[in-house]
This record gives C-alpha cells, sequence and structure tokens, in this order.
C-alpha cells in the first residue's frame, strides 16, 4: 500500500512538472500518432489536447514542411535514433505560422523495438523571426557599400563589413589585427565621438580615415551606442561616408568666392576676412598696408586690348607674389589696384618690401610682341600712427598712394 502511495504521488508530481511547463511535451506510437499531449499545446497551436489525440505531427505542419520532415521521422524511428532540435513550421489553429523545435527519444519495450517516442516541442517562432530579421540587415549591411563597423568597447572584438575590409585591405577574419585603429582610434573619435555616444546614444561628425599606409580620406561619421540589459554601453557601431568629392567641391566654391579668378589673388571678400581677424589690434602687433595701383593702365587696354591688359595684371599679380613672403597678405583690391598688408614688421623692413615692389616694375612686361614698361604707385599706412584698424589704415594708404602718384611726394 504504501508503494502504491508513493508510485501515485511520483505519477502526480510528473503531471503537475509536465503541465506547468512553458514546452508542449508529448508521446507519439511507432506510426508517429499522438497518444498523448500536454495542456501547452493550447498556448502554442491553440489546439486542446484531446483534439491532435489520433493525429500525427505531419497533420500539424506547413503541408510541404511535412512531406519533407516525415522521412526524417521514419528514418529516426527506424534507427532507434534520438530526435535533437528538429526545426519545424506547423500551423496554428488559427492559421498562422508556428515554428517548434522538436526533440524526443524513442521509446523501446522489453525486447528493444521502438513503440514510440516522448519528447518536447518548444515555440522558437520569435527567435526564428529575430533570425531573420537579423540576417535580412547583415545582408543588406554586407551588402552595403558604406564603411561599417562595429566594436566591443571592453575588448578586441571588431568588425568590419566587405566595403569596409576592402578599403582597409584587410581579409575576412582580420579584422582584429592591425587596422583596429583605422577608425575607432582617431583623436576625434576617442575624445569625443566615442563618449558623445556613449552618454547621449549618437554622434555625429566629420573625422579622417587613415588606411593602407597613410592615405587619408575625409568622411561623415555616425556613431551608435548600443546596449545590453543591463543598461550597460557594449558595442558601438559606426557608419562611414566617403566625403572626398564634396570636401574638393567645397574647396573649389571657397577658391572662386575667396580669389580672383584671373591673377588667383584673394578678393575683396578674402580681405574681409582677413579684417575680420586683425580687427582688434595691439600696440604689439605691428601692421603696415601697401596701396598699389597700375600707372596709365587704361591706355594698355585702350592701345591694345582688354585681352593684353588681363596678361599685364596677372604678371604684376605674379611680380608682387614674387616679392612678398609667406606671412604676407597680397589680394587683388579691384580693377588695377592691389593691396599687401605686413604684420611684425619694423618700417624698416616695410621700406626695403616697398623697394623691392618698385625694382619688380622697372622689369617690362612682355605681351606678345611688344614689351611694355608698367609702372604702379604705392601708399603705405602703419599701425597706429596712420589708424586705428585696418579699414582706416587702408583708407589712408589709399590716399597716400593718390599722392605719391600726383608727384606730391
Amino acid at each position: 500500500m504504501e508503494l502504491l502511495e508513493e508510485v501515485i504521488a511520483d505519477r502526480d508530481r510528473y503531471r503537475m512538472l509536465v503541465e506547468h511547463v512553458s514546452d508542449w511535451i508529448w508521446e507519439v506510437d511507432q506510426n508517429g500518432i499522438y497518444t498523448y499531449a500536454s495542456p501547452q499545446i493550447k498556448d502554442i497551436l491553440g489546439y486542446e489536447p484531446d483534439e491532435v489525440i489520433g493525429k500525427t505531427p505531419f497533420d500539424l505542419m506547413v503541408p510541404e514542411e511535412g512531406e519533407a520532415i516525415g522521412p526524417i521521422f521514419a528514418h529516426h524511428v527506424a534507427n532507434k535514433l534520438p530526435i535533437s532540435s528538429l526545426e519545424n513550421r506547423n500551423l496554428h489553429k488559427d492559421g498562422h505560422e508556428v515554428i517548434l523545435e522538436t526533440s524526443g527519444s524513442p521509446i523501446l519495450d522489453t525486447e528493444g523495438n521502438c513503440i514510440g517516442y516522448r519528447g518536447i516541442d518548444r515555440d522558437i517562432t520569435l527567435r526564428k523571426q529575430t533570425e531573420r530579421r537579423q540576417q535580412r540587415l547583415l545582408d543588406i549591411i554586407e551588402a552595403n557599400p558604406e564603411f561599417i563597423s562595429t566594436y566591443h568597447i571592453e575588448g578586441q572584438d571588431y568588425y568590419y563589413n566587405p566595403a569596409a575590409r576592402q578599403l582597409l585591405g584587410i581579409k575576412e577574419g582580420e579584422e582584429n589585427e592591425g587596422q583596429k585603429n583605422a577608425i575607432w582610434n582617431s583623436e576625434l573619435v576617442r575624445t569625443e565621438g566615442i563618449p558623445t555616444a556613449i552618454d547621449k546614444g549618437v554622434w555625429k561628425g566629420e573625422s579622417i580615415l587613415s588606411y593602407k599606409e597613410g592615405n587619408q580620406i575625409p568622411i561623415s561619421q555616425i556613431i551608435v551606442a548600443h546596449k545590453s540589459q543591463n543598461e550597460r554601453v557594449e558595442v558601438l557601431s559606426t557608419i562611414a561616408h566617403d566625403i572626398s568629392e564634396r570636401k574638393a567641391l567645397e574647396k573649389v566654391i571657397h577658391h572662386q568666392a575667396h580669389y580672383d579668378s584671373l591673377t588667383n589673388l584673394p578678393n575683396r571678400r578674402m580681405l574681409d576676412y582677413k579684417l575680420t581677424i586683425l580687427q582688434d589690434l595691439t600696440e604689439d602687433h605691428k601692421v603696415a598696408v601697401l596701396f598699389i595701383d597700375l600707372n596709365n593702365f587704361k591706355e594698355i587696354n585702350d592701345n591694345l586690348d582688354h585681352e593684353a591688359g588681363d596678361h599685364v595684371l596677372q604678371a604684376v599679380a605674379n611680380r608682387l607674389k614674387s616679392c612678398a613672403e609667406e606671412t604676407d597678405f597680397v589680394c587683388r583690391y579691384g580693377g588695377d589696384e592691389f593691396l599687401i598688408i605686413l604684420e611684425n614688421k619694423q618700417l624698416i623692413e616695410v621700406e626695403k618690401q616697398i623697394e623691392k615692389i618698385r625694382a619688380a616694375f622697372s622689369k617690362p612686361i612682355q605681351v606678345k610682341e611688344n614689351w611694355l614698361d608698367v609702372t604702379g604707385s604705392v601708399g603705405v599706412s602703419m599701425y597706429p600712427e596712420d589708424g586705428e584698424d585696418l579699414a582706416l589704415l587702408i583708407k589712408n594708404a589709399d590716399h597716400s598712394m593718390y599722392r605719391t602718384k600726383r608727384g606730391l611726394v
């Protein structure tokens, strides 16, 4: 009697365990017909347990899935093999697809014959959907022509997509070797990009990507911080876009906007920018402004042509640049007028530079078969004697030039 009570208690414990796990427990006979189904089938496939008794697993599967799984099951039965994590697509009672992971063991009689299987089905639909989404995203990343990379901040785990590997000259599987500094270890990314992404979730900016023996390209870059379940940032990802063409175009546009197209000297707009830089002059900052105007330039245009005049302006610009030092600012002020700003030079140095300019004007300029004597008048103003800001210095240098032209000094 006591033994019977223990058997009943064990059976009750087993039934309670079976009926309270989230997976579906089942038994089938040697023909694959269900002889037992736990209540969890209701949550997983929408059927009551007694609705599937007498059916086979293949009756619950998507038709083409049943045709594919049938021979696999028959092979396991014939060879008394356990079933391990066999994925199969089933139809819920309401018609939607449910993906199950099936595991089971053969039930053998006393003579070793397989008389059925006992096993468990786990609903892995959500997991498979997640895996499919991840695979689709991975396919997109792998095919994307942009530079894409991920980085585990606590280890040496890097990933580069094919476009990135091709640019860096590394093979798949070599992500952690050598080229890891290419995008994750630049100073801007280390000091600003990564800290900002960790703090705010994302960072956007422009940086430089170094690759293949010191080559560099400008990039537009986004860094995204990915948090784990404990809200810690463990992985960073980045997408980088080559902006070399944009930068080159910006450089061309900037040059066109700030440099004279004929002489390639800075123009009035660039001069305005120079004025903003030097707007707060101090007594310790020595500044001189030279204003240069060509003499009788109108006669060259009238007697020859505008093409000859343009050639003269180009030659004068080149001579003025040859007279200037690296820190000097030389610009075309307009027409046949030029301006030179000298910084940190004593009066005697300014006078020597003026003489150098006058010597340059003493040499004739060849225009086609003609040799032209082109001269210029130079006016000068000094800070702070002739003005306390650059605008006034330019005005007074202009006045000084006209007095020189009229022979007043």
